[in-house]
């Protein structure tokens, strides 16, 4: 268990220089009334998320300052830490720890405030000190700047290509992803079991960011290892089901619909786990395919059961998978009255179709921007659109 402690000890001549030269511009009187104490190697000096009431010099030793729990920097002989929330009168915003035994001056917030109003030489050295704390935080935002950027390629990268569809004879597929920032937790797959036979999937992980996207690759590779001609949906469900209970985070749940439509005979087979269910545009009219859908993914059961249905399709009729996102998009800071919701979507989904337009995913999310009326998206979203020709 990590002490925190810190032994003060009679005030003498501070240690020769930079520390030193920091704290020989503080006046005699708040000199006087500075403590000096000392930390042994392991110590906690200050911890994120409590007040700042005093900033610190480092006279003697090595300190490690951390970020819920991951370690950013080092702090050497010389420097100040906790200037931050001293100044700006609030919570720490990182944990400072001895590396190695440590002697550290510790001033009043309010003390330093004064003396950064008295002495110019002071106000600078501590501009400086600031300015390099805000260098080291651009560069190491930098970094996870380029890292998010290669998390949403890696996922681009892992989409399926569309371009069959473009001129098929019989299908129209199109998409719209949109993540909430630089990983989503929303998947969607379109697998081709056969000539005739494609798989259709679309998924939301529930949360969104980078602890999501594990799940998403891993539910997407087990599908496709596991899937074929004669998958039942049903069935790739209660395996994926499985498979998350026994190598997913116990915590993390996941929505999926698995539709296979057989070209042949005009049948779309599919199992819904977990809302939103999709809808289906035919003769003129828009419905949800089922008012059933089963758990969600994840739930801790291993006696889960799915279940198929089979509804018949025609020329002209189109499905809409979706996320929730899109339905639970806002336009004012009181939902659910302000939410966009399923029968809305559903009615500017059926107007499309009846267009005939080109680019229905396109078109419901500019439909949505325009029902938000700049009020900001809160979460991934995703629309897949599959119409027959």
């Amino acid at each position: 268990m990590p002490r925190r402690s810190g032994r003060a000890v009679p005030q003498g001549h501070p240690s020769p220089g930079a520390a030193a030269r920091l704290s020989d511009l503080l006046s005699a009187s708040v000199r006087a009334r500075a403590l000096t104490r000392r930390f042994a190697a392991g110590d906690l000096i200050v911890v994120e998320g409590e007040p700042g009431l005093s900033v610190f010099i480092l006279l003697e030793g090595v300190c490690q300052v951390s970020v819920h729990g991951d370690v950013l920097s080092q702090v050497i002989a010389g420097e100040v830490f906790g200037e931050i929330a001293g100044l700006e009168r609030s919570t720490r915003t990182a944990t400072v720890r001895a590396t190695a035994d440590s002697t550290v001056l510790e001033i009043a917030a309010t003390d330093l405030r004064s003396e950064l109003r008295r002495s110019p030489a002071l106000l600078d050295r501590f501009l400086r000190a600031m300015a390099g704390r805000v260098r080291s935080i651009s560069r190491r935002e930098t970094v996870a700047r380029d890292e998010h950027r290669n998390l949403r390629r890696v996922q681009e990268g892992l989409q399926p290509s569309l371009d069959r569809f473009a001129n098929h004879a019989l299908l129209s597929v199109e998409v719209r992803w949109q993540p909430l920032s630089f990983a989503s937790g929303d998947y969607y797959d379109v697998l081709e079991l056969s000539p005739s036979h494609f798989l259709f999937a679309l998924g939301d992980v529930m949360g969104h960011g980078a602890s999501t996207a594990p799940i998403v690759g891993m539910i997407r590779s087990q599908l496709r290892e596991s899937a074929t001609v004669e998958s039942r949906p049903h069935e790739l469900l209660a395996r994926l089901h499985q498979h998350m209970l026994q190598h997913g985070h116990p915590d993390m749940f996941m929505t999926l619909t698995l539709l296979v439509l057989d070209l042949d005979s005009l049948t779309a087979e599919f199992s819904v786990a977990g809302p939103p269910c999709p809808l289906l545009y035919h003769g003129g009219r828009c419905r949800p395919v089922t008012p059933q859908f089963g758990w969600t993914l994840g739930y801790p059961f291993d006696d889960i059961q799915f279940s198929s249905e089979t509804v018949q399709v025609t020329h002209g009729d189109a499905f809409l998978f979706y996320t929730d996102g899109l339905t639970d998009a806002e336009r004012g800071p009181s939902p659910p009255q302000d939410m966009l919701g399923a029968e809305r979507l559903a009615e500017m989904f059926s107007d499309l179709c009846v267009r005939g337009s080109a680019g229905i995913a396109d078109g419901l999310f500019t439909r949505v921007e325009q029902y938000r009326s700049g009020w900001p998206f809160t979460d991934d979203a995703t629309a897949l659109v599959v119409r027959v020709r």
